[in-house]
């Protein structure tokens, strides 16, 4: 070790002991050399007692401790999952390039060897972890603005860590990715045929580009091809490549005007009649031995329901659609509440033929504009002028408050479920966004189709988890290991090789309707939804209130609870609490709705369902946007969000035709699609429910007036809202009870 070095690392052990701040001046960032030497001597001078083994190996690599970096990260190396460790991975042949005299053409040999000696699975997650969600000018952005934040020519020891790890992150992404990019795409070149040249015309004289992937080596037999149709184009390449590793042709068909296809993009408008005529066209062509499937999540899952809507294709042979959303179901209004996050999507999907990355990720623009217009309390049609950019499709979407002809036209609607006739499994997600939109597929095709071949996967899935593979934890919770199953990799495959090859349906799917019981670890598995419980917890609200909360009672009640909500305070937000994340925490804003709690539940009961709601209020207005969250408050205190709701009162008995209410008068509001959730409920927890009100900057104002709520503004805000809950009021959670 060089003198200068251990000369560093005395001090650093007095200031580490005496607990003193260490000098820091800064220099410019665009001197490298200059930034890799103080970054050099920051981390000597970090201590590393109580840092974990990965963080020393940062700093240890930081420090130019190369070998002891190695003996550091070895264990962890060999304790960690191939698929778990790209970045370890590139972490390790930095350190063990930066040893040589030549970094870049070390580092570029050993990564040549490492991707050749990976399997096809672990090249694909390779792609996905390192370039398809590419986080280097994260960490480089993220390293300059926090060593830009620094003012005092004096840090901590916390800061100092903090700073290091960072670099770390920012140098070793920045200086390798040129070199992992290049290998990783020459290896695809090795292992497939990859045809992304193809515009397929359709009936109507639009284009709709394809991109084909086959699995070299065999590229003569006829074989089923597992066909993604998204609007995503440039992301779901490996997907393809996934489906001809597993011995099938992948095929990606872009949105008409997507890729290479010259026509006008139109999101949600075609994939009704374009899907099916890619379907014809693979059906076709001299590899396809005329059988389809479909899979993909969100938007591509939305695509593969649209396909149906007027006939099923005699090739396609069965769908997977995970997560996927239901426009004007539960996309871009939820209940019929027009949520604003839907804004920004536009421009990303729009903005050119492939993704606007730099506009989805603009969220200093989002935030802006969301907070001005709260502030400014202007309509929600004003939102593009707030703007300063013309949003033509959210200007469309905004026309259509109602579930009309312009959504009923994308996907099935009623009847028309009921000649789809194929195998389908439905994956989602307690917390999957979308979750209601895959559940109204199933729900519809339940209703109007006889006796389905239709399978439900649920488990603790987000709408990113539901599509892949889930991590060990999800929003603080940390999932039971049952839950763990790899879908992309295994489930969907398992599916595939079972409707094609004859093979054994996924383990998992024992019966029509299949959940993981979330502290339990274990899954459940029922002939169908009302199969999931044997009993019901009803509560009714009432005004008694103990200790802060309001006491949700067993029976019906004379009491009458009352809340106003003033719309033209800008200084505050109601509803602000109702998306899940974190899933548990110590409180919960006990001034932010009506706050009611339940007496503890005398045994163990698991949850099975979708909670359900039966209100009967009056208020001084004609319509009103309002929520409920469900939280158990666990033994230990901690409140674990359950589920939520949220919906307009003038849509809850139509969702296509509005009802308003009548002032001052007792109304009866219904809901029974709230997020489905299956978790154990201990003994000695309790249930508390939160009604409230929709006033904040995630989606639009409904004021009351009975006009078109997009059209309304703080100047329809004189009056505050009164709204009165009577104790007939009722939230029922569906349970299991091992009891009866």
């Amino acid at each position: 070790m060089k003198k200068s070095v251990l000369i560093l690392l005395f001090i650093a052990i007095s200031i580490a002991s005496f607990g003193q701040e260490i000098p820091f001046k800064k220099v410019e960032l665009s001197d490298s050399i200059a930034l890799a030497n103080q970054m050099q001597q920051l981390a000597v001078l970090c201590d590393t007692q109580n840092l974990s083994e990965l963080d020393v190996f940062k700093v240890q690599v930081i420090r130019g401790s190369y070998k002891e970096a190695l003996v550091t990260f070895k264990k962890r190396i060999k304790e960690t999952s191939i698929d778990q460790r790209p970045y370890l991975d590139i972490y390790m042949h930095y350190a063990e390039a930066k040893r040589s005299k030549n970094f870049k053409d070390a580092f570029k040999n050993s990564y040549i060897k490492y991707v050749k000696n990976s399997d096809d699975i672990q090249v694909i997650n390779l792609d996905k972890a390192l370039i398809l969600r590419d986080p280097t000018d994260y960490y480089v952005s993220n390293f300059n603005t926090t060593y830009g934040n620094i003012k005092s020519e004096k840090i901590s020891q916390a800061t100092a860590n903090d700073l290091v790890k960072k670099y770390f992150l920012s140098t070793v992404f920045s200086s390798t990715r040129a070199i992992y990019f290049k290998e990783i795409k020459q290896d695809h070149k090795r292992r497939y045929v990859v045809n992304d040249s193809i515009v397929i015309p359709m009936k109507d004289g639009a284009e709709v580009s394809v991109v084909l992937v086959q699995r070299k080596g065999n590229t003569t037999t006829k074989k089923s091809a597992i066909l993604v149709a998204s609007i995503y184009a440039g992301t779901n390449e490996t997907a393809a490549m996934l489906s001809a590793s597993k011995g099938y042709i992948g095929v990606i068909a872009n949105t008409r005007g997507k890729r290479l296809s010259k026509s006008d993009i139109k999101p949600l408008e075609h994939e009704h009649t374009d899907v099916y005529e890619v379907i014809d066209w693979i059906s076709k062509q001299s590899w396809s031995n005329q059988k389809v499937a479909m899979f993909g999540g969100s938007y591509n899952g939305f695509a593969q329901w649209a396909s149906m809507k007027h006939n099923v294709h005699p090739a396609l042979k069965t769908i997977v659609p995970m997560v996927a959303i239901a426009p004007g179901i539960d996309y871009p209004m939820e209940n019929n509440v027009l949520h604003n996050y839907s804004y920004s999507w536009n421009f990303y999907v729009t903005n050119n033929k492939f993704l606007d990355f730099d506009a989805s990720n603009d969220f200093n623009r989002w935030n802006t504009l969301k907070s001005t217009w709260y502030k400014t309390g202007v309509a929600f049609n004003k939102l593009d002028s707030l703007d300063g950019q013309v949003n033509t499709l959210w200007n469309t979407y905004m026309q259509h408050p109602s579930y009309d002809d312009y959504w009923k036209k994308m996907i099935p609607y009623k009847e028309e479920f009921a000649k789809i006739d194929i195998p389908i499994l439905t994956i989602t997600g307690y917390y999957d966004d979308s979750q209601r939109g895959a559940m109204y597929y199933y729900n519809q095709h339940h209703k109007y189709a006889k006796n389905p071949n239709h399978y439900l996967l649920v488990g603790p899935y987000d709408h990113w988890t539901a599509q892949t593979k889930p991590q060990e934890s999800l929003r603080n919770y940390k999932l039971d290991k049952s839950a763990l199953v790899n879908i992309e990799e295994d489930v969907i495959y398992q599916w595939f090789d079972s409707i094609f090859n004859g093979k054994e349906k996924p383990s998992i799917l024992k019966d029509k309707v299949n959940f993981q019981v979330m502290d339990t670890d274990t899954w459940m598995h029922k002939p169908s939804l009302n199969a999931m419980t044997n009993d019901t917890l009803t509560y009714y609200l009432s005004a008694t209130k103990t200790d802060n909360f309001l006491e949700l009672k067993s029976e019906e009640n004379l009491s009458k609870v009352h809340m106003i909500v003033d719309f033209k305070d800008r200084e505050s937000m109601t509803n602000t609490e109702y998306y899940p994340w974190p899933l548990e925490k110590d409180n919960i804003n006990l001034n932010d709705g009506l706050i009611f709690k339940s007496e503890v539940l005398k045994e163990d009961v698991l949850i099975n369902g979708s909670f359900t709601g039966n209100f009967e209020f009056s208020i001084n207005k004609k319509d009103v946007d309002y929520s409920v969250i469900v939280y158990q408050l666990t033994p230990k205190n901690k409140y674990f969000h359950l589920s939520y709701y949220i919906g307009r009162a003038s849509y809850a008995k139509d969702r296509e035709q509005r009802n308003l209410l009548t002032p001052n008068q007792k109304t009866q509001v219904s809901f029974d699609n709230s997020k489905l959730i299956s978790k154990k409920l201990e003994k000695g927890s309790r249930i508390v429910v939160v009604v409230n009100v929709n006033k904040n900057n995630n989606a639009q104002i409904n004021y009351g007036t009975g006009r078109d709520v997009n059209i309304e503004s703080i100047k329809d805000a004189e009056i505050p809202l009164k709204i009165t809950f009577t104790g007939n009021s009722s939230i029922s959670l569906p349970v299991w009870n091992f009891n009866k």
